[in-house]
Protein backbone atom coordinates (compact mmCIF):
# COMPACT_ATOMS: atom_id res chain seq x y z
CA UNK A 1 0.00 0.00 0.00
CA UNK A 2 0.85 3.48 -0.84
CA UNK A 3 0.58 6.40 1.65
CA UNK A 4 -3.06 8.16 0.50
CA UNK A 5 -2.83 12.12 0.52
CA UNK A 6 -5.77 14.25 1.04
CA UNK A 7 -7.39 16.31 3.77
CA UNK A 8 -9.43 15.31 7.50
CA UNK A 9 -13.25 16.15 6.41
CA UNK A 10 -16.41 16.41 8.80
CA UNK A 11 -19.85 16.78 7.73
CA UNK A 12 -23.33 16.83 10.41
CA UNK A 13 -25.95 14.94 9.78
CA UNK A 14 -29.37 16.41 10.09
CA UNK A 15 -30.34 15.39 13.50
CA UNK A 16 -27.23 16.60 14.65
CA UNK A 17 -24.44 13.87 14.51
CA UNK A 18 -20.97 15.28 13.45
CA UNK A 19 -19.18 12.78 11.25
CA UNK A 20 -15.23 13.01 9.91
CA UNK A 21 -13.51 11.54 7.26
CA UNK A 22 -10.97 11.67 4.40
CA UNK A 23 -10.97 13.08 1.08
CA UNK A 24 -8.48 12.15 -1.57
CA UNK A 25 -8.28 13.25 -5.11
CA UNK A 26 -6.36 11.42 -7.73
CA UNK A 27 -3.58 13.44 -9.92
CA UNK A 28 -6.21 14.25 -12.70
CA UNK A 29 -9.42 16.16 -12.39
CA UNK A 30 -12.59 13.45 -10.97
CA UNK A 31 -15.63 12.73 -12.35
CA UNK A 32 -17.08 10.64 -9.15
CA UNK A 33 -16.05 10.59 -5.56
CA UNK A 34 -16.71 7.12 -3.87
CA UNK A 35 -17.96 7.32 -0.31
CA UNK A 36 -16.16 4.53 1.52
CA UNK A 37 -18.01 2.43 4.91
CA UNK A 38 -16.25 1.13 7.14
CA UNK A 39 -17.74 -2.22 8.62
CA UNK A 40 -18.50 -2.95 12.10
CA UNK A 41 -16.09 -2.09 14.92
CA UNK A 42 -14.68 0.17 12.19
CA UNK A 43 -13.60 3.91 11.27
CA UNK A 44 -12.33 5.62 8.14
CA UNK A 45 -8.65 5.36 9.19
CA UNK A 46 -7.93 1.80 10.68
CA UNK A 47 -8.59 -0.33 7.87
CA UNK A 48 -6.11 -1.91 5.38
CA UNK A 49 -8.95 -2.99 3.34
CA UNK A 50 -10.37 0.29 2.85
CA UNK A 51 -7.37 2.27 2.20
CA UNK A 52 -6.36 -0.46 -0.45
CA UNK A 53 -10.00 0.51 -1.97
CA UNK A 54 -9.33 4.10 -1.61
CA UNK A 55 -6.35 3.30 -3.85
CA UNK A 56 -8.12 1.79 -6.56
CA UNK A 57 -10.41 4.55 -6.92
CA UNK A 58 -7.63 6.80 -7.52
CA UNK A 59 -5.54 4.50 -10.09
CA UNK A 60 -9.08 5.03 -12.03
CA UNK A 61 -9.35 8.66 -11.68
CA UNK A 62 -11.76 8.94 -9.03
CA UNK A 63 -11.94 10.61 -5.73
CA UNK A 64 -11.74 8.60 -2.24
CA UNK A 65 -14.22 9.74 0.75
CA UNK A 66 -13.54 7.41 3.80
CA UNK A 67 -16.08 8.12 6.02
CA UNK A 68 -17.16 7.30 9.72
CA UNK A 69 -20.54 6.73 10.80
CA UNK A 70 -22.23 7.07 13.65
CA UNK A 71 -21.16 3.29 14.36
CA UNK A 72 -17.54 3.79 14.44
CA UNK A 73 -15.40 2.02 16.69
CA UNK A 74 -16.44 -0.36 19.52
CA UNK A 75 -17.78 3.05 21.47
CA UNK A 76 -17.26 6.99 21.05
CA UNK A 77 -19.64 9.85 22.53
CA UNK A 78 -21.53 11.80 19.79
CA UNK A 79 -20.13 15.17 18.91
CA UNK A 80 -23.67 16.44 18.64
CA UNK A 81 -26.19 18.83 20.32
CA UNK A 82 -27.49 16.49 22.99
CA UNK A 83 -24.52 13.65 24.29
CA UNK A 84 -25.27 10.32 23.04
CA UNK A 85 -23.28 7.54 23.10
CA UNK A 86 -22.72 6.27 19.46
CA UNK A 87 -20.14 2.96 18.44
CA UNK A 88 -20.75 -0.10 17.14
CA UNK A 89 -22.21 -1.11 21.00
CA UNK A 90 -25.33 1.50 20.41
CA UNK A 91 -25.54 1.76 16.75
CA UNK A 92 -28.90 1.46 15.14
CA UNK A 93 -29.37 0.50 11.30
CA UNK A 94 -31.66 2.80 10.07
CA UNK A 95 -29.30 5.52 11.21
CA UNK A 96 -27.03 4.88 8.55
CA UNK A 97 -29.51 6.62 6.15
CA UNK A 98 -28.78 9.93 8.08
CA UNK A 99 -25.40 9.60 8.32
CA UNK A 100 -24.85 8.57 4.67
CA UNK A 101 -27.01 11.26 3.31
CA UNK A 102 -24.62 13.69 5.44
CA UNK A 103 -21.76 12.42 2.98
CA UNK A 104 -23.60 12.62 -0.02
CA UNK A 105 -24.46 16.24 0.63
CA UNK A 106 -20.33 16.86 1.55
CA UNK A 107 -19.21 14.89 -1.87
CA UNK A 108 -22.06 17.22 -3.95
CA UNK A 109 -20.91 19.94 -1.46
CA UNK A 110 -17.08 19.62 -2.92
CA UNK A 111 -18.24 19.97 -6.75
CA UNK A 112 -18.23 16.05 -7.56
CA UNK A 113 -20.79 15.57 -10.37
CA UNK A 114 -21.54 11.92 -9.89
CA UNK A 115 -21.21 9.86 -6.03
CA UNK A 116 -21.04 6.48 -5.59
CA UNK A 117 -20.81 4.05 -2.49
CA UNK A 118 -18.13 1.04 -1.96
CA UNK A 119 -19.12 -0.58 1.39
CA UNK A 120 -17.86 -3.72 3.36
CA UNK A 121 -18.95 -6.14 5.43
CA UNK A 122 -22.03 -4.00 7.73
CA UNK A 123 -21.16 -1.00 5.96
CA UNK A 124 -22.45 -2.96 2.98
CA UNK A 125 -25.49 -4.01 4.71
CA UNK A 126 -26.14 -0.29 6.01
CA UNK A 127 -25.44 1.24 2.46
CA UNK A 128 -27.64 -1.38 0.30
CA UNK A 129 -30.35 -0.39 3.34
CA UNK A 130 -29.85 3.08 2.61
CA UNK A 131 -30.33 2.61 -1.08
CA UNK A 132 -33.45 0.65 -0.60
CA UNK A 133 -34.65 3.88 1.70
CA UNK A 134 -34.39 6.35 -0.62
CA UNK A 135 -31.01 7.71 0.07
CA UNK A 136 -30.67 9.85 -2.99
CA UNK A 137 -27.90 11.05 -4.97
CA UNK A 138 -26.09 8.08 -5.38
CA UNK A 139 -25.74 6.29 -8.79
CA UNK A 140 -23.10 3.17 -8.22
CA UNK A 141 -22.96 0.55 -5.38
CA UNK A 142 -20.38 -1.99 -4.64
CA UNK A 143 -21.35 -3.50 -2.17
CA UNK A 144 -18.17 -6.09 -0.16
CA UNK A 145 -19.02 -8.97 1.66
CA UNK A 146 -22.25 -7.88 3.49
CA UNK A 147 -23.58 -10.31 5.97
CA UNK A 148 -27.19 -11.35 5.99
CA UNK A 149 -28.71 -10.03 9.18
CA UNK A 150 -31.92 -12.43 8.75
CA UNK A 151 -33.35 -13.89 12.82
CA UNK A 152 -34.33 -17.25 10.85
CA UNK A 153 -31.40 -18.05 9.31
CA UNK A 154 -29.48 -17.34 12.46
CA UNK A 155 -31.65 -19.92 14.41
CA UNK A 156 -31.36 -22.42 11.35
CA UNK A 157 -27.65 -23.09 12.77
CA UNK A 158 -27.47 -26.16 14.05
CA UNK A 159 -24.45 -25.54 15.74
CA UNK A 160 -24.88 -21.97 16.79
CA UNK A 161 -28.84 -22.35 17.69
CA UNK A 162 -28.91 -22.78 21.07
CA UNK A 163 -26.22 -19.73 21.62
CA UNK A 164 -28.58 -17.38 19.39
CA UNK A 165 -31.30 -18.17 21.32
CA UNK A 166 -29.71 -17.54 24.35
CA UNK A 167 -28.16 -14.12 23.71
CA UNK A 168 -31.52 -12.94 21.61
CA UNK A 169 -33.46 -14.26 25.06
CA UNK A 170 -30.95 -11.90 27.79
CA UNK A 171 -31.55 -9.07 25.10
CA UNK A 172 -34.86 -9.42 24.88
CA UNK A 173 -35.68 -9.64 28.82
CA UNK A 174 -32.77 -6.34 29.41
CA UNK A 175 -34.78 -4.25 26.77
CA UNK A 176 -38.16 -4.98 28.23
CA UNK A 177 -36.42 -4.07 31.83
CA UNK A 178 -35.74 -0.93 30.51
CA UNK A 179 -32.10 -1.82 30.20
CA UNK A 180 -31.55 -1.01 26.39
CA UNK A 181 -27.86 -0.16 27.24
CA UNK A 182 -26.95 -2.74 29.23
CA UNK A 183 -23.81 -4.19 27.57
CA UNK A 184 -23.79 -7.80 26.44
CA UNK A 185 -20.70 -10.02 25.23
CA UNK A 186 -22.11 -12.16 22.87
CA UNK A 187 -20.45 -14.96 20.29
CA UNK A 188 -22.85 -15.48 17.78
CA UNK A 189 -23.22 -14.33 14.84
CA UNK A 190 -20.49 -12.51 15.73
CA UNK A 191 -17.98 -12.61 19.03
CA UNK A 192 -18.21 -8.74 20.14
CA UNK A 193 -19.76 -6.20 22.64
CA UNK A 194 -23.09 -4.84 22.15
CA UNK A 195 -25.98 -3.41 23.89
CA UNK A 196 -29.01 -5.12 24.11
CA UNK A 197 -31.09 -3.08 21.97
CA UNK A 198 -28.41 -3.26 19.08
CA UNK A 199 -28.56 -6.88 18.96
CA UNK A 200 -32.07 -7.06 18.75
CA UNK A 201 -31.94 -4.32 16.18
CA UNK A 202 -28.82 -5.94 14.23
CA UNK A 203 -30.33 -9.98 14.59
CA UNK A 204 -33.39 -9.99 15.97
CA UNK A 205 -34.82 -7.97 13.82
CA UNK A 206 -36.23 -10.42 11.39
CA UNK A 207 -35.32 -9.98 7.32
CA UNK A 208 -35.67 -5.97 8.02
CA UNK A 209 -31.88 -5.24 7.36
CA UNK A 210 -31.59 -8.77 5.26
CA UNK A 211 -30.36 -7.47 1.43
CA UNK A 212 -32.14 -10.45 0.03
CA UNK A 213 -35.33 -8.76 0.78
CA UNK A 214 -35.09 -5.54 -0.74
CA UNK A 215 -32.17 -5.61 -3.71
CA UNK A 216 -35.22 -4.97 -6.05
CA UNK A 217 -35.44 -1.67 -4.10
CA UNK A 218 -31.80 -0.35 -4.97
CA UNK A 219 -32.42 0.97 -8.79
CA UNK A 220 -28.61 1.72 -9.50
CA UNK A 221 -25.83 -0.69 -11.05
CA UNK A 222 -24.79 -2.48 -8.05
CA UNK A 223 -21.70 -4.42 -7.87
CA UNK A 224 -21.66 -7.28 -5.08
CA UNK A 225 -18.49 -8.88 -4.20
CA UNK A 226 -17.71 -11.96 -2.13
CA UNK A 227 -14.58 -14.28 -0.90
CA UNK A 228 -14.87 -17.70 -1.84
CA UNK A 229 -13.76 -18.96 1.44
CA UNK A 230 -16.46 -17.18 3.20
CA UNK A 231 -19.49 -17.99 0.90
CA UNK A 232 -18.32 -21.89 0.72
CA UNK A 233 -17.04 -22.31 3.94
CA UNK A 234 -17.96 -19.68 6.70
CA UNK A 235 -20.47 -18.98 8.64
CA UNK A 236 -24.54 -19.53 8.35
CA UNK A 237 -24.89 -15.76 7.24
CA UNK A 238 -22.38 -15.70 4.42
CA UNK A 239 -22.69 -19.52 3.16
CA UNK A 240 -24.18 -19.25 -0.49
CA UNK A 241 -25.25 -15.45 -0.57
CA UNK A 242 -23.38 -15.26 -4.03
CA UNK A 243 -26.01 -17.88 -5.26
CA UNK A 244 -28.59 -16.29 -3.06
CA UNK A 245 -27.74 -12.60 -4.59
CA UNK A 246 -27.78 -14.23 -7.97
CA UNK A 247 -31.17 -16.06 -7.89
CA UNK A 248 -32.75 -12.33 -6.29
CA UNK A 249 -31.10 -10.88 -9.64
CA UNK A 250 -32.58 -13.41 -11.99
CA UNK A 251 -36.10 -12.55 -9.83
CA UNK A 252 -35.52 -9.37 -10.70
CA UNK A 253 -34.35 -9.50 -14.34
CA UNK A 254 -37.54 -11.88 -14.15
CA UNK A 255 -39.94 -8.92 -12.89
CA UNK A 256 -38.27 -6.15 -15.26
CA UNK A 257 -38.67 -7.86 -18.41
CA UNK A 258 -42.14 -8.14 -17.71
CA UNK A 259 -42.48 -4.08 -16.86
CA UNK A 260 -39.56 -3.21 -19.66
CA UNK A 261 -41.16 -0.19 -21.96
CA UNK A 262 -40.32 -0.56 -25.40
CA UNK A 263 -36.95 0.13 -27.19
CA UNK A 264 -35.81 -0.20 -23.00
CA UNK A 265 -31.93 -2.38 -23.59
CA UNK A 266 -31.66 -4.79 -20.43
CA UNK A 267 -28.61 -6.27 -21.69
CA UNK A 268 -26.55 -5.19 -19.11
CA UNK A 269 -27.54 -6.77 -15.00
CA UNK A 270 -28.59 -3.82 -13.30
CA UNK A 271 -27.39 -6.12 -10.44
CA UNK A 272 -23.41 -8.29 -10.76
CA UNK A 273 -22.59 -10.47 -8.41
CA UNK A 274 -18.53 -11.63 -8.60
CA UNK A 275 -16.36 -13.88 -6.18
CA UNK A 276 -12.84 -13.33 -5.78
CA UNK A 277 -10.97 -16.87 -5.51
CA UNK A 278 -8.93 -17.48 -2.43
CA UNK A 279 -10.13 -14.73 -0.67
CA UNK A 280 -11.98 -14.46 2.72
CA UNK A 281 -13.39 -11.54 4.76
CA UNK A 282 -11.14 -9.52 4.57
CA UNK A 283 -9.47 -10.44 0.87
CA UNK A 284 -6.45 -10.47 2.82
CA UNK A 285 -4.49 -12.80 0.35
CA UNK A 286 -6.52 -11.52 -2.66
CA UNK A 287 -5.83 -8.09 -3.02
CA UNK A 288 -5.04 -7.61 -6.42
CA UNK A 289 -7.93 -10.30 -7.39
CA UNK A 290 -10.10 -7.43 -5.73
CA UNK A 291 -8.55 -4.52 -7.70
CA UNK A 292 -9.03 -6.02 -10.78
CA UNK A 293 -12.54 -6.89 -9.99
CA UNK A 294 -13.31 -3.57 -9.29
CA UNK A 295 -11.58 -1.66 -11.83
CA UNK A 296 -13.28 -3.80 -14.61
CA UNK A 297 -16.45 -3.05 -13.37
CA UNK A 298 -15.86 0.91 -12.88
CA UNK A 299 -14.45 1.03 -16.35
CA UNK A 300 -17.59 -0.71 -17.62
CA UNK A 301 -19.47 1.97 -15.95
CA UNK A 302 -17.78 4.93 -17.16
CA UNK A 303 -18.11 3.60 -20.91
CA UNK A 304 -22.16 2.59 -20.32
CA UNK A 305 -22.25 6.22 -18.03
Amino acid sequence: MHTLYGQLVETTTVDGFKLHGFLAHPKTTSQRAWIIVHGVNGNFYGSSLLQFVAETCLLNGDSALLINTRGHDLASFGSSEYPARIGSMFETIKCAVEDLKGWVDYAKSEGSPRVGIIAHSLGAVKSAYSLANKLEGIDRFIALSPPRLNTDLLLADPLKRAVFQEHLAQAQSLCEAGNDHHIMRVRFPLPNWVSAATFLDKYGSGATYDYLSFIAEIQIPSLWVFGDSEVREGSVNFRDADRQVRDAIQRCAVKSSREKTDGEDLSEPLHQVKVIDRADHSYRDAREGLRQCISNWMTRQQISG
